[in-house]
């Protein structure tokens, strides 16, 4: 089975940072990436979980295609609804918003105690996820981006806080506490950019209005981190 860029390196984090043997794919679509994983022999169980019914018969489909009935399962429900009574040992959330990631995420953490480890992908808005999940004991311990279709994508993996007196600040939030430090070529890319759309906005401000400060503020920060000595 082959893969698009994005749920390749979905797949290559869950390869590296696994912590047992079974995931839920919440908003799984077609159920590539849990039959990929299953296939590839990485995992031995999978959920896959989708909350509208088209998705849902998709994914029954694909897992009939690879005759994978027996370790993948499509489950309709919404959010982390469909695996509250199932043994899962991680989750994987991809193609949503940062919004609508962070409610799914916050309507049952009691629930997520029981989870090793997340693999997150939000389409727009990772500040608004990393902000949740720093706000509520998780820790980013790896980030990748991959451009793919030419919209480039960032993947979190994400575990329980091992050390609570670890603070974030605001370019942790922003920029993301490990693309600060290795700093790869599409994040570069990515930045460069969005200074650029910045620098066009505020040519039309007055220097004393507030977005005018703000996006100062974000330009300054965005050269810090990308010119800075390593």
């Amino acid at each position: 089975m082959k893969l698009s860029k994005r749920l390749q390196l979905i797949a290559d984090v869950i390869k590296e940072y696994k912590q047992g043997s079974k995931l839920a794919d919440i908003g799984t679509d077609h159920a590539y990436l849990p039959c990929y994983l299953v296939q590839s022999k990485i995992l031995t169980r999978a959920y896959a979980c989708d909350v509208a019914e088209g998705p849902f018969m998709s994914s029954k489909q694909t897992i009939a295609l690879y005759g994978l009935e027996g370790q993948v399962t499509a489950l309709l429900g919404n959010g982390l609804d469909p695996i509250l009574n199932k043994p899962v040992d991680m989750i994987s959330i991809a193609g949503m918003g940062a919004h609508l990631v962070t409610e799914i995420l916050d309507k049952h953490k009691a629930y997520l105690h029981n989870i090793n480890v997340m693999f997150l992908q939000v389409n727009a808005n990772t500040h608004h996820l990393r902000k949740f999940l720093f706000s509520n004991d998780w820790e980013i311990i790896d980030e990748k981006m991959v451009k793919d279709a030419g919209h480039i994508y960032e993947v979190l993996v994400v575990t329980r806080q091992h050390n609570k007196d670890v603070v974030y600040n605001k370019n942790d939030i922003e920029f993301g506490p490990i693309f600060i430090t290795t700093r790869p070529e599409l994040f570069r890319e990515k930045w460069k950019k969005q200074s650029h759309v910045y620098h066009n906005i505020m040519v039309s401000l007055p220097k004393n209005h507030p977005r005018y400060l703000e996006l100062y503020d974000k330009v300054k920060r965005i050269e810090g981190i990308l010119y800075e000595s390593k």
